[in-house]
């Protein structure tokens, strides 16, 4: 009894270190900030228009749909931003290396300009300071940073539900959200903070892919977690799990027990 204890006391253990992963909801703004109007609709299952128009960092012409022919990540940002922006950037960045897909085959990331005082030179800076983080393999042309006409910009955040405000030149108040998209860019997921896991990424690209042959290991394991919508984050099932654990570890000894009494 002492050794099934023990294991118990493990699972209990992990499952509460899981259970604290979490993220931070919400725009890092001073208290004399007007945040009212700014926030997430979020729109679920809705697609963004294809036929979207922004310049790249070399100054090509994209549109989103010519873009995200596969999971997609998408930051709505501004890269002249005094604030959260580039803390988040960073952070992003960070978390790509450690992100269990490839970029390129599995998933593409976008960075959004909300200021269309930004041009294709001051993106293609901002690119070149932020993919120094990177560390993996990461074909330049898989994360792009785009800019755009003030209609452009309107036509993506509201088909995404994303309400922002401008506060003043290059200030602008806006959610700390990464938004994924599928291949045919339809919203998936939303995850909140100015930190977000590369298991949370992860586990959101994995629910972007369409088309998977076969349970892998990836979907396996998005069975063990769960996505909740409170905290917008990835959580262990920990009742579930633990409750199947200790009838597992009942029934093992039961049987043990009653095999030495039988003989």
């Amino acid at each position: 009894m002492k050794k099934l204890r023990n294991i118990v006391s493990g699972v209990c253990i992990c499952a509460g270190l899981l259970m604290a992963l979490h993220t931070a909801d919400g725009h890092q703004a001073g208290k004399d900030v007007d945040l009212s109007g700014v926030g997430v609709d979020e729109k679920l299952g809705k697609k963004v228009p294809g036929d979207a128009v922004f310049r790249d960092e070399h100054g090509n012409t994209v549109t989103i749909g010519g873009y995200v022919n596969k999971p997609t990540l998408v930051f709505p940002i501004y890269y002249q931003c005094p604030q959260s922006c580039g803390l988040m950037l960073g952070n992003l960045a960070a978390a790509l290396n450690d992100v269990p897909l490839s970029p390129g085959r599995d998933f593409r990331v976008l960075c959004l300009s909300l200021d269309t005082e930004d041009d294709p030179s001051i993106a293609l800076q901002a690119k070149r300071n932020y993919f120094k983080i990177i560390k993996r393999d990461f074909p330049e042309g898989e994360w792009k940073f785009l800019t755009g006409d003030i209609k452009n910009i309107h036509r993506f955040t509201d088909s995404v539900g994303y309400r922002y405000k401008e506060a003043g030149r290059h200030n602008f108040v806006h959610p700390n959200v990464l938004i994924v998209l599928s291949r045919d860019s339809t919203v998936i997921r939303y995850l909140y903070g100015s930190v977000i896991l590369p298991f949370d990424i992860g586990m959101a690209l994995t629910e972007a892919t369409r088309g998977t042959p076969a349970i892998s290991v990836r979907k396996l394991v998005s069975y063990c977690f769960s996505y909740e919508p409170k905290n917008k984050t990835y959580t262990f099932r920990a009742v579930q799990f633990l409750s199947l654990g200790i009838f597992l570890i009942l029934g093992v000894v039961m049987f043990f027990l009653l095999r030495k009494k039988h003989t």
